[in-house]
């Protein structure tokens, strides 16, 4: 499969250039305009939903990493506030808690602005304790909750055996 480890590249937020990891504002059906934060590579998941509008994942992990630098995100983010989103999502285009740096994020953006933080999951790792107090800052965590057993489950998400 496609993967990428190792840190996301560093880019400048003074290019002019769309940023790497914060995009948007763009309509979220239960939050409004949301700016949008992306803390991995492109389809760098825990599972491999069949209704993905990103397509196949091509890196299905559970293994939390450093992919971003958490100063450059609170960075761009608070560049981007100038749009007046009514919420920053931290969600992407992968599981956005598989990075290490997802708690600094959410700290460094409370700090800089009073909109308030989600974070959609698919919610694979909130039993770990780690991950339940990098999250704990959050405003909303808004984990899928869309199989009723664990068949349907594993039918729909296929997550790693």
């Amino acid at each position: 499969t496609g993967h990428r480890a190792g840190r996301a590249k560093a880019v400048s937020t003074k290019t002019g250039d769309r940023d790497r990891h914060v995009y948007g504002p763009v309509p979220l059906r239960r939050f409004g305009r949301s700016l949008g934060v992306d803390l991995v590579p492109l389809k760098t998941c825990s599972h491999d939903c069949v209704y993905c509008q990103l397509g196949r994942t091509t890196c299905k992990t559970v293994r939390r990493r450093d992919w971003v630098d958490p100063a450059l995100i609170v960075a761009q983010v608070s560049d981007h506030l100038v749009t007046k989103p009514d919420i920053v999502a931290i969600a992407g285009s992968g599981e956005p808690t598989l990075a290490r740096g997802v708690g600094e994020v959410i700290a460094g953006i409370k700090e800089s602005t009073d909109v308030p933080v989600a974070v959609l999951t698919n919610g694979p790792l909130l039993g770990r304790p780690d991950v339940r107090r990098d999250l704990a800052p959050a405003d909303i965590v808004a984990p899928s909750l869309d199989a009723p057993d664990e068949r349907l489950f594993r039918s729909v998400h296929r997550p790693p055996r």
